[in-house]
């Protein structure tokens, strides 16, 4: 998901409405103090989430890291309830 190039996967076919609104309070949380460490992600697409959903399993976003893998986003998708038939 992250590691996909901007422009794939619309964030409506993942996420349901109420889902998209708790994604975007947490957005505003995780933004750092500089660009590098803000999400200037497309937010109606998945690379958006993916960013918040990394941050909140301890990826930092920094270029010197790899983007957050699998486990990370799924443990944290698992944290937030998300299940896909929602």
């Amino acid at each position: 998901m992250y590691s996909q190039p901007e422009g794939r996967q619309p964030i409506e076919e993942v996420f349901n409405e109420e889902q998209l609104e708790v994604l975007h309070i947490m957005n505003k949380k995780l933004q750092g103090g500089t660009h590098k460490l803000q999400n200037n992600k497309d937010p109606e697409r998945t690379k958006w989430a993916a960013w918040i959903l990394g941050h909140l399993g301890g990826w930092k976003g920094y270029d010197s890291q790899c983007p957050p893998g699998v486990i990370v986003l799924k443990r944290d998708l698992n944290r937030l309830g998300y299940n896909r038939r929602n």
